[in-house]
């Protein structure tokens, strides 16, 4: 009896900073009335939400997986031709995707969320990788980005946000010509000794950008500047980055080498 009390009390004390806190917010924003009332019942259900073991942070129950264990996920990686490449250039790369995918898994990830987890960590790789890229494989990425871009801009903003953060399966998305095309990118990239040389500076980025950019709207420049927004506004942000590459695409061939190595090489 004492026990349930106590919870009652604790969640009453929840209930009473909250609402005091919306006061505040409310009296702050009279013309926000449907935005305001959505948020005081969200606010109301969180704080009156049991605080004991069922929380809203408990892990969704664990599903059927085809891996037994993070060493046969590792293992899975290090079968596939990508991934050996990239394991060579940053050893340790196929345990760390594992790991990502294991512990997405430990949260309640079936198998296709265990696998984007696992994309993400190859993309961070490929980032890392084309900061030292040569000319040619930059100019391979940014043709595989554009028409990629193209597609997933078409299939919906949810895709496109996936394009955007390496967790999209493009076996799924793209035709087969593209999928083998990107991996072949990708086993070049990770083979491909790194360019010798310094970045350029601040004023040729600058310069090499600028013809760029201008092909582009405000709005668009705002979103490729605001790296942040790709989770609010995936579908926008995705047909800004297709702009880009379309406007990189029209340069003549040494103006689009120097504006890719803006992009990419800082």
């Amino acid at each position: 009896m004492g026990s349930a009390n106590r919870g009652r009390r604790e969640m009453n004390a929840r209930v009473t900073r909250v609402t005091a806190a919306l006061q505040g917010w409310i009296a702050q924003r009279p013309g926000e009335a449907v935005l305001v009332a959505a948020a005081a019942v969200l606010a109301f259900a969180v704080a009156a939400w049991p605080s004991g073991r069922h929380t809203l942070a408990d892990p969704r129950p664990l599903g059927p997986s085809a891996y037994a264990s993070v060493d046969a996920l590792a293992h899975s990686f290090a079968t596939d031709t990508v991934w050996r490449a990239f394991d060579l250039r940053f050893p340790g790369a196929t345990r760390q995707a594992a790991d990502a995918a294991w512990a997405a898994r430990q949260r309640g990830a079936d198998d296709r969320d265990m696998m984007a987890a696992a994309r993400q960590v190859q993309h961070g790789l490929v980032g890392i990788a084309l900061a030292t890229a040569p000319d040619p494989l930059l100019e391979q990425h940014a043709e595989l980005t554009r028409r990629t871009l193209a597609i997933a801009s078409e299939a919906g903003p949810l895709v496109c946000r996936a394009a955007l953060d390496g967790s999209l399966d493009l076996a799924v998305l793209l035709p087969a010509p593209l999928v083998k095309a990107d991996a072949t990118f990708k086993v070049l990239l990770a083979s491909t000794p790194a360019r010798r040389g310094k970045p350029l500076s601040p004023g040729a980025v600058f310069r090499a950008l600028q013809p760029v950019l201008l092909a582009l709207t405000p709005a668009q420049v705002a979103l490729l500047r605001s790296a942040g927004e790709v989770r609010a506004s995936g579908g926008a942000r995705c047909e800004a980055m297709g702009a880009f590459y379309g406007a990189v695409a029209r340069l003549p061939a040494e103006r689009r080498r120097l504006a890719l190595r803006a992009a990419l090489q800082r």
